[in-house]
């Protein structure tokens, strides 16, 4: 059974290309079926709103580019993975794993700005994890300041990462001043420019307004009003996400500081993205992209070192599941959310 998995689902290359295979044909039965999901994007941008109306009269081409930005996404954890060697053993679940999860729920079968926000903010982990044991890291700290600010261009919300690499950086190589100030400096850089084109524009209240999104928190007054299946859903997504942290901190603790600090920090980004989620819940759906390309970089590592029969074969009921939620979603009306 460990010869088995290890050949076809953890260094396989093949079961990536089938994967991809399957993915783009599970996307398009979902939309022949179900259409594109009814929901209102906001923008809490500033560019947005000159792009959205080209995927409301043309919806076939808002499931296209989301399609795509699914690979960029698996490509870039893929590429992440392998350039800085995060998992140690040769593997393609960094690959294929996002891919499943972006594929499951129709949700993400429509084109948002949280998708193109989140390919920089992928971006951005690159000078990040370049920073390791690096003397010059305020050169570093500046371009992911840069990436995570042009995320924010898109998503404002992203700018809520921007602490966050910080801590990433001061664990990874020591946070300095000059770093701090090369990372202010990135993002000044980048508003400058867009504050420029609303000042020329006579809109400077265009500017502002998404800045004030950032005051739009849940009213925790109100118990959030979610029916017993959706409860049951979440604990159920709640404990896997739980037992998965403490399990493959097992595995983390006996592998070298690099990769210890890096998916610590992962799993620090996913906490913290679920908690942001539950702040601005009735604002954005932001932070679930977010949550899942750091979730496949958990569950990739632990999946591809474990040698634990039980582990294999909760690895191919975590499959099973997925793909039964895909179906409950393409032939009923059943799902949760």
């Amino acid at each position: 059974m460990e010869r088995n998995y290890k050949s076809y689902f953890v260094e396989s290359r093949f079961i990536s290309i089938v994967i991809s295979i399957v993915v783009i044909v599970f996307r398009l039965l979902l939309f022949l079926r179900k259409g594109l999901p009814d929901f209102q994007i906001k923008d809490t941008g500033f560019i947005w709103s000159r792009i959205e109306p080209h995927f409301i009269h043309n919806p076939v081409l808002s499931v296209l580019l989301s399609t795509i930005f699914i690979f960029i996404v698996s490509y870039l954890i893929s590429e992440l993975n392998i350039r800085y060697g995060v998992i140690r053993r040769r593997t393609s679940m960094p690959f294929y794993l996002p891919l499943i999860f972006f594929s499951v729920h129709p949700f993400y079968l429509k084109m948002t700005p949280d998708f193109i926000a989140l390919i920089f903010i992928l971006w951005s982990l690159f000078p990040l994890l370049a920073s390791y044991q690096y003397h010059r890291s305020h050169k570093f700290a500046f371009q992911f300041g840069v990436l995570i600010t042009i995320a924010g261009v898109f998503q404002i919300y992203a700018l809520l990462l921007l602490p966050m690499w910080l801590i990433g950086l001061s664990t990874l190589n020591g946070l300095s001043f000059r770093s701090f100030l090369a990372t202010l400096f990135g993002v000044l850089m980048v508003f400058w420019i867009i504050f420029a084109l609303y000042v020329f524009g006579d809109n400077i209240i265009g500017f502002i307004i998404p800045f004030m999104h950032f005051i739009n928190i849940y009213d925790f007054t109100q118990a959030l009003n979610f029916s017993v299946p959706q409860w049951g859903f979440i604990v159920m997504i709640t404990l896997f996400i739980v037992v998965l942290f403490i399990t493959d901190s097992m595995q983390i603790a006996r592998d070298r500081s690099f990769t210890k600090k890096t998916l610590f920090f992962c799993i620090f980004v996913i906490i913290v993205a679920f908690l942001l989620q539950i702040l601005y819940f009735t604002q954005t759906l932001f932070w679930f992209y977010v949550v899942l390309p750091f979730l496949a970089i958990v569950v990739a590592h632990y999946y591809t070192n474990t040698t634990s029969k039980t582990d294999i074969v909760l690895f191919y009921l975590l499959l099973t599941s997925l793909g039964c939620y895909y179906g409950l979603n393409l032939f009923t009306d059943l799902s949760p959310f």
